[in-house]
């Protein structure tokens, strides 16, 4: 179940690849499709719970966060991206993704994030950081960190500017 109290965000290193047995790159899924799936299962650093963001970083930067708006489990993914061909997979989460948030400011990646490490970090954080590693790093070392709406607000206005870049 998705926690929709939660302002922490995943941050994923998107390839450019092609999605095997596809037409589309990893980067099309997310920017053209406005989905992103990966393994239900909790191994490997997925997350066993669908977050409440989701934020995408390549090139040195993060690229946007989203909001992830629903959320289903399915081992077909030809019913949800027609361009991938039809197959079984083992379950999978497939994530409707809302419109991509940009902070104000470029958010580089920084030398902290080693290339396709996924990250953890408050939205309130990412948004104000220069850096996505100083943004994870700023979480980590404030203890027992109220992860709320308050929060939030305080970083949007801090900001004064929210981009929302609709397709």
């Amino acid at each position: 179940m998705q926690k929709i109290d939660s302002n922490k965000v995943d941050v994923v290193s998107l390839g450019s690849g092609m999605v095997p047995e596809s037409s589309l790159t990893w980067q099309d899924i997310v920017n053209k499709q406005m989905k992103y799936f990966h393994p239900v299962s909790g191994r490997g650093g997925w997350p066993k719970e669908p977050p409440n963001y989701i934020a995408f970083r390549y090139n040195g930067k993060l690229q946007g966060i989203h909001h992830i708006e629903r959320y289903e489990v399915f081992t077909n993914p030809n019913l949800y991206i027609t361009e991938i061909a039809e197959q079984v997979w083992p379950a999978h989460f497939m994530y409707f993704l809302g419109e991509r948030i940009l902070p104000p400011h470029e958010v580089k990646t920084g030398s902290e994030i080693i290339k396709s490490l996924r990250v953890w970090a408050a939205l309130d954080l990412l948004l104000t950081s220069k850096t996505i590693g100083e943004g994870r790093e700023k979480q980590r070392s404030e203890k027992n960190r109220s992860c709320n709406l308050k929060n939030i607000l305080a970083a949007f206005l801090q900001t004064k500017v929210l981009y929302i870049v609709h397709h």
